[in-house]
């Protein structure tokens, strides 16, 4: 199975459309966890622990749980 690195630079790369692409994060705010979702397009950067999004925020792969076109699942992580 390729790692969610991986997948995205081949989204990245391989052209298509990268705003229907979803990033699934596991958030934890005021102590309560939940899942958000990122749009693909927001990726600024793609890097060895994590992935920057527009805002200048680091996201690590350890949050994420799925990468998404649509219904199609292109990353399966953990939930």
């Amino acid at each position: 199975m390729p790692t969610v690195r991986e997948v995205l630079n081949r989204l990245r790369w391989a052209g298509g459309s990268p705003e229907e692409v979803v990033l699934e994060i596991r958030v934890r705010r005021g102590g309560a966890e939940r899942i958000e979702e990122v749009d693909f397009a927001a990726v600024a950067e793609i890097l060895p622990r994590g992935v920057t999004v527009a805002e200048g925020m680091f996201l690590p792969y350890h949050r994420f749980v799925a990468v998404r076109r649509g219904e199609e699942v292109l990353w399966p992580g953990g939930r």
